[in-house]
């Protein structure tokens, strides 16, 4: 290649460079416009509201919503705005042993679920590195709370009705019911992963 070709070539990449510069710079000027433009515009600030609940017994809400006017520029009336009649349940409060179990599985999880983990990976022949075992047993820890809220529900389905205080026994079996889950979940997924030789 000869200098003057190196030179023809060096002013085309520059131009297209001068080009692309001065469209990136309109979009710049449009962009500082169109942010003055709205930091112009008044704003509404709402201040926190708080609801306190914790005096009703509410089951279901029924009825028509309004909150608030009109925005400006809506062009609107309060009307529009009302929310169709929908019906809402309200959860139930969790269990009196929901805690104690829940607390008895991360117990476990943060503990000797990593050791289980890593026996299953000795006895399958496979080698995860700590950021896959955490993922993991994060991953399990997700799906506890549905676990432990069936076996309550089976409880309840066989006559079990808990008192205000907590059932050690009932808390225990539980627990080992979820961790039995939990362990056949890591012996089922170790053993069908893939080995690396594989």
């Amino acid at each position: 290649m000869s200098i003057y070709e190196y030179f023809v070539k060096l002013h085309r990449y520059l131009l297209w460079q001068t080009k692309k510069i001065r469209a990136l710079e309109r979009r710049l000027h449009a962009l500082e416009a169109r942010l003055r433009e709205m930091e112009a515009q008044p704003r509404t600030s709402i201040e926190r509201i708080e609801y306190k609940f914790d005096q009703l017994k509410v089951e279901t809400l029924e009825g028509t919503l309004n909150i608030g006017i009109a925005p400006s520029g809506a062009g609107g009336t309060i009307e529009d705005f009302a929310v169709e009649p929908v019906k809402t349940v309200i959860p139930k409060p969790e269990p009196v042993l929901m805690r104690p179990i829940q607390e008895k599985v991360a117990a476990y999880l943060n503990g000797e679920a990593s050791e289980t983990l890593k026996r299953l990976e000795q006895q399958y022949g496979r080698r995860l590195d700590d950021t896959y075992r955490q993922f993991i047993l994060q991953d399990i820890a997700r799906q506890t709370d549905e676990r432990i809220r069936f076996y309550l529900q089976e409880k309840a389905n066989h006559g079990y009705v808990p008192s205000g205080d907590r059932d050690e026994a009932v808390e225990n079996e539980i627990f080992q019911k979820v961790k039995a889950d939990i362990e056949q979940s890591l012996d089922a997924f170790l053993k069908h992963l893939p080995s690396k030789e594989g």
